[in-house]
């Protein structure tokens, strides 16, 4: 078979008839080296099929982002798209998809910290071995070779949790609408319960959990083409936690001195991802934004609405350098106080600011900006052949650069006390850092960072995309 797609690949000079000179005719996309992956799922992701003409000058742009779209998948580890240039002159060609998949089951022992990030671990927490967690997570990426990804945990030691989750983006035969289910459930004996300067105030008793949680969600996608995609989600979640924080360390935990919470969630976010590589975007942009409705009325126990919207421009110049701006924020339609779990700014999740690793600013409103600069030292391709039997790992793609960042931003918390000297003004960061790329998506770093309270310090940074 793969015999005879190379055969038509090479004859198609001989064979195609003169077209229109400024554009090319695809005659055919031939696919090579996909196992596991169905077709539908590969020219899903691919600007361009069989019968399209395209301008001539923009056949390469076109190549350029389908080799993209394909890598953003994590459905492989190499892709290789190629054209006669002879017949394209000629007005039509046949495009070739040489691929190497990527591997797609990970079971992973794990053993996870249960601080904020690793740098609170090794300096606030001291290595402590007692504040970390071991256990187990099998995820598979590619369970039927339609993208869908599986993913089922448990841990156990200082949080107790079980984790199922399944996502199968091509529900349909147009591959525009997608849906996930997912379910967890977390057991802590140790529970942040307040803020005090900034730092997160724990309470714990080796002998009981003093905070529960059980929560499910479902979510429908809809992504017309290719870059831009909507969800809409619903969710239930209840929590518990101990009497002594409810009545005694922060009655306002969940509100009035309640010990615990239950809510449904309706949500909506929107998505427009154009940048080339996701993990490390060296050009493009990103637009998300949505909204959310925590408490429907059936309970009357929480009662939230926010909006959130995020912007990230990626500016390639000259030949090794990348410049990027982004802004960042949220806003809480209803204004009165929230639960302290749902208070929320700066530095959690994607929300932190350079220089601030060790601090947490609560709000009920948030603005970042960042400025960015990058600069690309060198990039190569290891091969370790025989030392990897592993066909998906034996070709490692590595990419250096070095980046300097600016982040500024600001949390509005009306509600904080005076301890909280973050709170309510503006907070500035700057880092100089080396990073290295591996496998298209693994970024790891070195990283110094100064805030504007003189404070500084080299950190590490990961961002593993399993």
């Amino acid at each position: 078979m793969r015999l005879l797609l190379l055969f038509i690949f090479f004859i198609t000079p001989f064979l195609v008839k003169a077209g229109p000179g400024d554009s090319v005719y695809i005659d055919e996309v031939l696919l090579i080296g996909h196992k596991k992956t169905r077709p539908r799922v590969i020219f899903r992701e691919m600007t361009f099929g069989r019968g399209q003409q395209i301008a001539r000058e923009e056949l390469s742009l076109e190549i350029d982002r389908s080799y993209n779209n394909l890598m953003n998948t994590g459905l492989f580890a190499s892709v290789d798209i190629a054209y006669d240039t002879a017949s394209a002159e000629m007005g039509s060609t046949v495009i070739l998809v040489n691929m190497r998949e990527s591997w797609y089951i990970y079971p992973v022992p794990e053993f996870e910290l249960a601080d904020r990030n690793f740098n609170v671990w090794w300096n606030e927490q001291e290595r402590s071995l007692d504040r970390v967690n071991i256990g187990g997570k099998l995820t598979h990426y590619n369970v039927t070779g339609q993208r869908d990804r599986l993913k089922v945990g448990f841990t156990t030691g200082y949080t107790r949790s079980m984790e199922a989750s399944y996502g199968f983006p091509y529900l349909n035969k147009a591959g525009s609408i997608g849906m996930s289910v997912g379910f967890s459930y977390q057991r802590r004996r140790e529970q942040n319960y307040l803020t005090r300067n900034n730092r997160q105030e724990f309470y714990s008793d080796p002998n009981t959990f003093v905070y529960r949680r059980s929560s499910a969600q479902v979510s429908v996608s809809y992504r017309r083409k290719i870059y831009l995609s909507h969800s809409f989600g619903i969710g239930w979640q209840e929590s518990q936690i101990a009497d002594t924080i409810a009545e005694l360390l922060n009655p306002e935990f969940y509100g009035d001195g309640r010990q615990s919470q239950r809510y449904f969630r309706i949500s909506y976010d929107m998505s427009n991802d154009r940048r080339d590589i996701r993990n490390y975007p060296w050009k493009g942009t990103l637009l998300r934004a949505g909204i959310s409705k925590d408490g429907l009325g059936i309970y009357g126990e929480r009662d939230g609405l926010e909006v959130h919207a995020d912007y990230q421009k990626f500016i390639p110049f000259w030949k090794h350098y990348s410049f990027n701006y982004a802004l960042a924020g949220k806003y809480s339609l209803i204004r009165t106080q929230q639960p302290f779990l749902e208070n929320r700014a700066i530095g959690f999740g994607s929300n932190g600011l350079i220089g601030y690793q060790f601090y947490v600013v609560d709000g009920l409103d948030m603005m970042i900006w960042r400025l960015g600069l990058r600069r690309e030292l060198f990039k190569t391709k290891l091969d370790l052949g025989k030392l990897v039997f592993i066909d998906a790992f034996r070709y490692v793609p590595i990419r250096m650069a070095v980046s300097l960042q600016f982040n500024q931003g600001f949390a509005n918390a009306p509600f904080v006390d005076d301890s909280n000297r973050l709170n309510n003004n503006l907070l500035t960061g700057f880092g100089a850092g080396l990073d290295v790329i591996l496998y298209y998506d693994m970024v790891g770093g070195v990283q110094y960072n100064r805030n504007h309270l003189g404070e500084d310090g080299v950190y590490l940074n990961l961002n593993m995309s399993f």
